[in-house]
């Protein structure tokens, strides 16, 4: 990859044309005459990070997404807490093969930085150099708040956003101002994706399977506590995983509990509060634990259990991490579980997908919501109606 820095003049015209001088000069390198180079360009990606010290992984994320998906990609470096610098600007490509030894300028990559008191003038120098008539995509890779200037800038010019809140910083924070988006409505306007939630769709899957068993119907009727373990966050040890509230908060929505007004109970690496329906209270316990062979910030288990003990559904990552399996407990008897693999897709694969969805995910604004209450009832007591 040629990276070529255009300067701190800000001229559309110049980035233009040295990315045609990238694919003009990789054309002239094309060994077989009969290839040619295809510039080919399906989205535009604006993405947004906090640094310069992810370039270098971003920038593998991004060549592995360009395969599938042939954008122009927009990094913006919001280095704030640097000395001011007025922003500056470089240039450079991704090529993919076609398979018959030719080439395909399939991403484009535009890199600004900014410092200091400069960054909120990146969507100002940024937005000219969308290509027109194209979706565009904003990965947000940054604390998120919805009403600061920067945001609202980049946000107005896309039509999807995405972030990714198993890496996020201040997690809980961006959970509650999702939570208030959603009760404003204000998705309507901007499409929102969050790549963690994809990562639970085997879990939801396994969970919801439980429900399609007759047998397993009158107890799961009967909940009464649920136990959740997590790996702790690899930025915010001591806070709970965002993994572990997305999916507390999608079971909790869809059988129509609520949070109950009950004080939660807290000790080292463990919280436990309490939900309701119809009168009846289910306890539910959020627990940090320590395994090898987890990542940061993942499930291990989940455990839903009825009529105190009797029944127990359980779905649990393997110990290698190399599956998830199901474990099924009725007044003592086992019954046979299920088994998947775990398919550890990657940072591009899963971003790839989201791109592909336009439509908004209300099953998961209706998770946030329910987990928003869960911190705040963790935080300041008795849940408010959020």
């Amino acid at each position: 990859m040629n990276q070529i820095h255009v300067g701190q003049i800000l001229d559309v015209a110049a980035v233009e044309r040295e990315l045609r001088g990238l694919w003009q000069d990789s054309a002239a390198e094309q060994e077989n005459e009969e290839s040619v180079v295809m510039r080919a360009r399906v989205a535009n990606l604006i993405v947004l990070i906090p640094d310069q010290s992810s370039l270098e992984e971003l920038n593998q994320t991004l060549k592995d997404l360009s395969a599938l998906h042939p954008n122009r990609t927009i990094v913006n470096v919001a280095a704030r807490k640097e000395t001011d610098r007025d922003i500056e600007l470089y240039v450079s490509s991704f090529y993919q093969s076609d398979g018959r030894g030719g080439k395909r300028l399939s991403c484009e990559l535009i890199i600004l930085i900014a410092r200091g008191r400069f960054v909120p003038e990146l969507p100002s120098a940024a937005l000219p150099l969308l290509i027109p008539d194209l979706p565009t995509f904003l990965w947000w890779c940054d604390a998120l708040e919805f009403d600061e200037r920067t945001f609202l800038d980049f946000s107005r010019a896309a039509d999807r956003l995405v972030i990714d809140s198993v890496d996020a910083k201040e997690s809980q924070s961006m959970m509650l101002a999702l939570a208030k988006l959603f009760n404003e409505g204000r998705q309507e306007q901007l499409g929102i994706s969050d790549i963690n939630w994809a990562r639970l769709t085997s879990w939801r899957a396994l969970l919801a399977s439980f429900y399609d068993a007759p047998r397993c119907k009158g107890p799961l009727a009967r909940i009464d506590s649920v136990v959740v373990g997590y790996s702790a966050p690899e930025h915010e040890r001591d806070e709970i995983a965002p993994q572990a509230l997305l999916l507390t908060g999608w079971l909790g929505s869809r059988l129509g509990w609520e949070v109950s007004s009950q004080p939660p109970q807290k000790s080292s690496g463990r919280i436990k509060f309490a939900a309701q329906i119809d009168n009846r209270l289910i306890d539910i316990e959020l627990n940090r634990i320590e395994r090898a062979g987890i990542r940061p910030g993942r499930l291990a288990r989940m455990q839903l259990n009825s009529d105190d003990g009797a029944a127990t559904f359980v779905v649990s990552r393997h110990e290698q991490g190399l599956h998830l399996e199901t474990q099924v407990t009725i007044h003592g008897q086992s019954h046979p579980g299920r088994i998947l693999p775990v398919r550890n897709r990657s940072t591009a694969q899963l971003l790839g997908r989201e791109i592909e969805i336009l439509s908004n995910d209300n099953i998961y604004a209706e998770a946030v919501k329910w987990a928003a209450k869960v911190i705040l009832n963790i935080d300041t007591g008795p849940a408010p109606s959020v």
